[in-house]
């Protein structure tokens, strides 16, 4: 007799010692079993046997036909069933008994690729902006999805990916990593996986723009072709317009080729995303000179982009500036510099020299690094390692330089600057620091771009800039933060700032207006427009 029926007599039994004027009215009018589900996964440790679960509401007995002509198997409350299947797509279908018999049914449809995952390729580089992260995509025949294993974490969780995401994380410290992708097929993890061991840097650590030569810890490997040799030397004539101590010296020997030249692999792709310019301090022989710069992959040589701009001084050290915006696609990897020094014309036994290779005019700080590592300058990114950030704070503020409590967003840099607006503290609390050197605004970038990270929305951030020396001479600009906990960039238009003289002086408030309660505000990458 049915498992089915049984249930029910013994319920018709049990019934029996109530009230029936009571008991079977009710058992009549029961409804019909509702929200039915299926909920179907497979075992990650028996390829192709699927584990079923059934749900549904007013339930006594469940019945599920597997779709692939062996027997249904009835199921009680709570109860799943195990069912190997072959390759190929089925109907599941459900049957759910109700307590006076009434039955409802669903289908769902279940499709099994029990062939392993092969030919399994995985690619992982740096991402671009930041030496401490990596971007990790994978491609397979009859995957079902990656699990990522990152190597920073003891018992580490799989981070679940697809077939064409790239998926990109952020390690907290400096060091080598093994990466572990594994291919999974049908929901089961497989044996087909790949093992990748990675080295990650901080940004004082590592041959990335902006490039200054000071960090004696780095090798730049300048390797020279066609006559032409490089390497870094003393700075051989240490002015205003280059006090660094260390710069790149090419040697275009006498007879070497019209194209000779340097290259330095980088440890990480230029990053176009704030700028389509790079810019190169110059000590030329000559004024006149065709220098081409040359940006290639690191692995394909034939993808690349070059811009020629001229040297305008002689036996000074002026800056050179370099438009890629229509050279080519800014989006691909760029992962070496190559520099020519009066291309089309053999050597005459000339030196050049050649220093602070950035993204921006003003930089000179950062990986490898811009200008004195001890300098405090635009940008202010606050990864100088060398650098003395001294903050000064007034009423009830103040303000350091802390590792990034939240690397995420617009902002994944390791360390930022924390500004904390102390219980009871002024109205106008705040902090300021001063720059190594005036900024000279008289290029017509008067425009600021700073990011910040506040704990309320809608907080007015008033930044100002003035000359240490007459408080008077100064500019203020205030604006809103649009949302709270996370990193955003904000926009300040000083317009007129380049009427006044020895600006160096940059001061930050946060929620400007309102008196402190403890909070801390975040802000990073202050730089100009």
């Amino acid at each position: 007799m049915s498992t089915k029926y049984i249930l029910l007599i013994l319920l018709f039994i049990g019934f029996t010692a109530c009230d029936d004027e009571q008991i079977l009215p009710a058992l009549e009018e029961a409804p019909v079993p509702t929200a039915l589900s299926l909920d179907i996964t497979m075992d990650a440790n028996s390829p192709g046997v699927a584990i079923i679960t059934p749900g549904g509401v007013g339930v006594t007995l469940f019945s599920v036909d597997f779709g692939d002509g062996t027997p249904a198997e009835e199921l009680p409350i709570g109860a799943s069933a195990n069912h190997s299947y072959a390759v190929g797509s089925y109907t599941v279908t459900l049957t759910a008994t109700g307590i006076n018999g009434q039955t409802a049914t669903m289908t769902e449809t279940l499709t099994i690729d029990a062939l392993p995952p092969q030919n399994l390729v995985v690619s992982i580089s740096g991402t671009p902006g930041n030496t401490l992260s990596i971007d990790v995509s994978a491609t397979a025949d009859f995957d079902d999805g990656f699990h990522v294993y990152f190597g920073d974490a003891a018992d580490e969780v799989p981070t679940l990916f697809q077939a064409g995401e790239t998926i990109s994380h952020v390690y907290a410290t400096a060091g080598n990593y093994d990466v572990r992708v594994v291919a999974l097929s049908g929901g089961m993890e497989t044996t087909l996986e790949e093992t990748q061991t990675i080295t990650v840097t901080t940004v004082d650590n590592a041959v990335v723009l902006p490039l200054n030569f000071e960090n004696t810890d780095l090798n730049f490997a300048w390797g020279g072709f066609g006559g032409a040799g490089a390497g870094v030397v003393a700075n051989p004539d240490v002015t205003v317009g280059n006090n660094s101590t260390r710069v790149v010296e090419l040697n275009k020997s006498s007879g070497s080729e019209v194209w000779a030249g340097a290259f330095l692999p980088l440890e990480g792709p230029i990053d176009f995303s704030s700028s389509s310019q790079i810019f190169v301090n110059v000590w030329s022989p000559r004024a006149g000179v065709p220098i081409i710069l040359k940006l290639e992959d690191a692995e394909d040589a034939d993808i690349n982009v070059e811009v020629t701009a001229n040297t305008t001084t002689a036996n000074a050290w002026h800056q050179v500036a370099f438009d890629f915006s229509g050279a080519g696609d800014l989006s691909l990897p760029y992962e070496k510099i190559v520099i020519f020094f009066d291309f089309g014309n053999n050597g005459m036994g000339e030196t050049f020299y050649f220093d602070d290779v950035s993204l921006d005019p003003d930089s000179s700080g950062g990986g490898g690094g811009g200008g004195d590592d001890d300098d405090v300058a635009f940008p202010l990114d606050f990864q100088s390692a060398n650098a003395s950030y001294t903050f000064q704070g007034f009423g009830g503020g103040g303000a350091e330089v802390v590792d990034n409590p939240d690397a995420s967003g617009v902002n994944t840099s390791s360390r930022t600057a924390a500004f904390t607006k102390n219980s009871g503290s002024e109205v106008w609390g705040g902090a300021f620091i001063d720059l190594t050197n005036a900024i000279d605004f008289s290029d017509g970038r008067t425009t600021l771009k700073m990011k910040v990270w506040s704990p309320v929305a809608n907080a007015p951030i008033l930044l100002k800039l003035e000359n240490p020396d007459n408080g008077d001479d100064n500019i203020e600009i205030t604006v809103n933060t649009a949302g709270a906990n996370q990193w955003e960039e904000m926009t300040f238009d000083f317009a007129g700032i380049e009427t006044l003289p020895n600006i160096k002086r940059v001061v930050f408030f946060g929620n400007f207006g309102t008196a402190g309660t403890g909070e801390t505000y975040y802000f990073d990458d202050i730089r100009r427009e």
